[in-house]
């Protein structure tokens, strides 16, 4: 082994430091306490509003500091903290493009990954531990940070679907049911993409208590249905043009999979589309990198999740009934697009 592979190693094993780092930043919420605060404070003063140890806090605001997040000035017990420009946005939980959601998800499942030896010895996802904010918190904190991830995703995604040419839809004024839609950042890009059409977001409670937040009192929220259920125990709502399943298949094995399936094909009108948005591996489940990573975050998050190549894809789709099985955006991300139609 040569000293360079010799130091990957030891960087590629030593990045849980920074990743843990930054949950402590994101849960307890530094940035947006900083930057209510005028953006300065002491550890002393930080310590006290956010009801931490002061020692503990300041370790933590020079780490930061050292890592480029935080900037600091002067010494010793008056030196001051303040989030650098370029991060403001990102780690202040008030704004709406705020990075904190994420953050905190991502934290919850280095926790799960922590004890990946012990998945991988007995084949199941290991017990669950909360965050410090707490169960219903972290439910939140997973909504809103996929949110986050749309918000940037989405115009990447919606331009990926005109350019394959299922968007526009054929239909005039197409009627769009979008899947386990959460806070609805996919149905607004659609409804901003097609002026004419209308949708409906079926999701769990909390979903469709941030979907509520979103659309109240703006401009789409007459276009909008929003309507309560678990998917995986109650049919879906029917009469649509196009069906939107972004992300949800990773979390399910192909049975369930398929039964997803069969529940989007009885919620389309003949000649109706499905798209699924994941990651689509490679035959060999090598690429994307990211998607081989991935497929370990639902192993040890999840009883049943994994990644799909497009063959175990279209099988099950063609399975569940539908026709015209199309890798459509094929990229090396979760911005990866299946689609297929329900027979005229």
């Amino acid at each position: 082994m040569t000293t360079s592979h010799f130091e990957h190693l030891r960087r590629e094993m030593s990045g849980y430091m920074q990743v843990s780092i930054l949950a402590v930043l994101a849960e307890l919420d530094f940035g947006t306490v900083l930057l209510e605060n005028n953006n300065s404070l002491t550890a002393s003063e930080l310590a006290d509003q956010c009801s931490c140890d002061r020692r503990g806090t300041e370790v933590a605001l020079d780490a930061l500091a050292a890592m480029g997040y935080l900037r600091k000035a002067g010494t010793g017990n008056d030196a001051r903290y303040g989030v650098a420009e370029e991060y403001k946005i990102y780690l202040d939980s008030r704004h709406p493009a705020t990075f904190i959601p994420m953050m905190r998800h991502l934290a919850c499942c280095q926790r799960a990954w922590t004890r990946l030896t012990w998945s991988v010895r007995d084949g199941r996802p290991q017990e669950r531990v909360d965050s410090i904010l707490g169960a219903e918190q972290d439910r939140i904190s997973f909504i809103m940070g996929m949110n986050a991830i749309a918000i940037k995703l989405a115009p990447e995604v919606v331009q990926s679907l005109r350019t394959a040419g299922i968007l526009p839809l054929a239909r005039h004024n197409p009627r769009i049911l979008d899947i386990g839609g959460a806070s609805g950042t996919y149905t607004e890009a659609f409804l901003t993409e097609l002026p004419g059409s209308t949708a409906t977001i079926f999701d769990l409670p909390v979903g469709i208590g941030q979907a509520k937040k979103r659309f109240a009192g703006s401009d789409m929220a007459a276009r909008v249905t929003l309507v309560e259920g678990d998917f995986t125990k109650v049919p879906l709502p029917t009469g649509f043009d196009f069906a939107w399943i972004s992300a949800i298949i990773h979390q399910m094995d192909r049975r369930e999979s398929r039964m997803l399936y069969a529940k989007a094909l009885d919620a389309l009108e003949p000649g109706g589309m499905v798209a699924v948005r994941d990651f689509v591996m490679s035959e060999d489940r090598l690429l994307p990198m990211d998607g081989a990573l991935f497929g370990i975050n639902m192993f040890v998050n999840t009883q049943r999740g994994m990644v799909y190549t497009y063959g175990e894809i279209r099988e099950d789709l063609e399975l569940a009934g539908f026709v015209e099985v199309t890798h459509a955006v094929d990229v090396p991300s979760m911005a990866a697009v299946v689609t297929a139609k329900k027979p005229k």
